[in-house]
């Protein structure tokens, strides 16, 4: 019994640690394994990436089924068990399976779809005469922008065109007949015969001139103006336009007139004589100059009863009118004098505009306060088109001395499609109204001209080189093509500054400053309708959905129409209401805009989505590059009632303040593109969108 006491001590503390030894170093954990002792034998800890019972083994990674897609290079992460894909130009999403170019190809028209570098962007690359900006969806030359029978021939370069004239016709958009008899320069109904290159005019009812420009019933036929004045007929009557410093109704006293002053007193009549003049005497007065009064007393006693006389026939008159007044009042049951309200507003009759004859409801001026500036549709020259609108078109032009007599001056013609609806020819009518009303502003797009006397009317605009300040923005955030830039007429440059952008900001908010003291609410303000003239100077432009309220401080639109929904207050859209204060939320969704460098407001919502987020009280958010003294003039232009957002007179006070440390308020630099878009899929900048 001892013995076996004393073998099993010896089994169990001296014989099994030998074997246990020995089965580790003889047993070898391979690639990189560690051996550790157990009850059952010898255990083998692996590395990372092995199993087995001796780490034999290779484990299988999360990259070995190779599941990034479109050429994505996979990397395993955390222990080999998860990967991530770095996905290839144009690829995005978790294995590279989204492409930027889509399926079937985004771009129409036998575009090529290039993928760019950065995320799920890409670029079309367009025939020619398709637009790149709509995903080749445009073409220059549908509809057909040449008249008399031209044809459209696409650029080879972006979205431009040449017109290949009918036989006959000439101009950029063939609009010039070759024909002297094209326009018509005969008058008054003149039939014009073609005599090689000049013309004969045919004169009816009795009308005569060269061009018949003289009617039978003209006033200015034999003309009255003397010493070279231009008579120019006014109904029956005319007006004389003098020259050379010549004054009176018919310009017939000349600048070196020696009646004029009239030298002769106490009511002598003045008549020249060559360099020299003679004084008719009245009165009884003597001298050279009728100086020499008569009898002092007499002349005295004439004058009082003269006044006399004068006094009593007003008296009568005021006391006549006055009883005639108050008998009308009587009758009509004691209706309210043409004062009401206290604020001294006299109440004003509808007058017609004398610009083009439409029902001015609205107009705050009388029709003699709206300057006429009809201007000779055959001093223009026009040239090819440079901008298309939803129911207008813009042409490049030369105005025969539209701003200087004998110079050239370069301008932009507005004028309405032949498809435009009469609603359309009813907001071009408005917007022709809006611009006659305002005088030159810097920071508003001016008007030189119109032609009104025929179908098509033309807006004749003062011409700015530079395009709008959407697409300004966002050729400069992405670096476009230097050939792009310059046909654009941009500068090549990568970024802009805080000053540059709040600079922006300040010429804007001094536009509308401008516009909302002439009682204007511009009703579409954005980017795209912000023009940049000689040294990107900001100017309001666009005022095909303008309204003048002189007289009640809001509108209220009566149709549906189109409406930018990402720029427009809570009461624009739910009420069709408007006023200054409408403008000022828009100017905020502008600010944002200009921060971002262009992008798309509320990017990735419907326009129905923007509005009933809108309704829940959402607000663009703030860019993490903008500080919060930027944002807060954003949040005060966005506050639910009207009357708690700022005017455009204190907002052109904060923007400046600002502007005066500008470097402190945006860091440009940290601007993330990635989270700002440019536009929602298939939808183009310059359309408006519909609620």
């Amino acid at each position: 019994m001892a013995i076996w006491i004393i073998l099993w001590f010896f089994m169990l503390f001296v014989a099994v640690p030998s074997v246990r030894a020995q089965s580790c170093m003889t047993d070898t954990c391979m690639n990189g394994g560690t051996c550790m002792d157990g009850m059952g034998g010898v255990v083998c800890t692996c590395a990372m990436g092995w199993t087995g019972q001796n780490c034999e083994d290779a484990m299988p990674d999360a990259c070995s089924n190779t599941p990034c897609q479109n050429n994505g290079s996979c990397m395993p992460v955390m222990g080999m068990m998860m990967y991530e894909c770095m996905c290839a130009a144009g690829f995005s999403g978790r294995d590279c399976e989204m492409d930027a170019c889509g399926n079937p190809n985004r771009c129409h028209n036998g575009g090529t779809c290039m993928r760019e570098d950065s995320g799920n962007m890409y670029e079309c690359i367009c025939p020619p005469g398709f637009d790149p900006g709509t995903d080749c969806s445009d073409n220059v030359c549908n509809p057909n922008p040449c008249h008399n029978g031209g044809t459209c021939i696409p650029d080879t370069i972006g979205n431009f065109y040449n017109c290949s004239c009918s036989a006959g016709f000439s101009g950029g958009v063939c609009q010039n007949s070759d024909s002297p008899c094209m326009p018509n320069p005969c008058q008054n109904g003149g039939q014009c015969t073609p005599q090689g290159n000049s013309y004969d005019c045919m004169c009816q009812n009795g009308a005569t001139g060269n061009n018949c420009q003289n009617s039978a019933n003209d006033p200015c036929m034999s003309n009255p103006c003397q010493n070279g004045g231009q008579c120019t007929p006014q109904g029956n009557s005319y007006d004389c336009t003098c020259q050379n410093g010549a004054t009176g109704n018919n310009c017939q006293n000349s600048a070196d007139d020696p009646c004029m002053p009239n030298p002769c007193q106490n009511g002598g009549q003045c008549t020249r004589q060559g360099n020299s003049y003679d004084c008719t005497c009245q009165n009884g007065a003597t001298g050279n100059n009728c100086q020499n009064a008569a009898n002092s007393s007499t002349t005295t006693i004439i004058i009082v009863v003269v006044v006399v006389v004068v006094v009593l026939i007003v008296v009568l008159v005021i006391v006549v009118v006055c009883i005639v007044k108050r008998s009308r009042r009587k009758r009509r049951g004691g209706r309210p004098s043409a004062v009401e309200g206290g604020h001294g507003q006299e109440l004003t009759k509808k007058k017609k505009s004398n610009v083009y004859g439409i029902d001015n409801r609205q107009a705050s001026t009388s029709e003699s306060n709206v300057p006429s500036k009809e201007f000779p549709r055959d001093k223009l020259h026009m040239f090819g088109q440079i901008g298309s609108g939803s129911f207008a078109v813009v042409y490049k032009a030369k105005a025969e001395g539209i701003v200087r007599r004998g110079t050239n001056t370069t301008v932009a013609v507005k004028m309405l499609k032949e498809s435009a609806t009469p609603n359309d020819q009813s907001d071009f009518k408005k917007e022709l109204q809006l611009y006659s009303m305002l005088d030159q502003h810097p920071n508003v797009l001016s008007m030189l001209g119109c032609c009104t006397d025929k179908d098509p009317m033309y807006i004749i605009l003062e011409y700015v080189p530079h395009g709008n300040l959407q697409t300004y923005l966002r050729h400069i955030r992405t670096g476009m093509e230097p050939i792009y830039l310059n046909k654009a007429g941009f500068k090549e440059k990568k970024d802009l500054t805080p000053t540059e952008i709040l600079t922006f900001a300040s010429q804007v908010v001094r536009g509308m400053e401008y516009l909302a003291s002439k009682q204007c609410i511009h009703r579409d303000l954005a980017t795209r309708n912000i023009l940049l003239g000689e040294g990107l100077i900001c100017k309001v432009s666009d005022f095909g959905l303008a309204r003048d309220v002189a007289e009640k401080s809001q509108y209220e639109m009566q149709s549906q129409g189109r409406v930018p929904v990402r720029w427009m207050a809570p009461e624009s859209l739910l009420s069709n209401m408007y006023t200054s204060k409408s403008d000022v939320w828009s100017f905020g969704v502008l600010l944002w805009e200009l921060v971002t460098l262009g992008s798309h407001p509320y990017p990735g919502m419907s326009s129905q989505k923007v509005i009933n987020e809108l309704k829940k009280g959402y607000r663009l958010p703030k860019p993490e590059h903008c500080s919060d003294d930027i944002y807060k003039v954003m949040v005060d232009c966005w506050q639910e009632k009207p009357e708690d957002r700022p005017d455009f007179a204190g907002l052109h006070t904060t923007i400046d303040d600002i502007l005066a440390d500008a470097a402190g308020y945006l860091e440009m630099g940290n601007l993330n593109q990635d989270e700002y878009v440019y536009l929602e899929p298939g939808q183009s900048s310059s359309s408006n969108e519909s609620a």
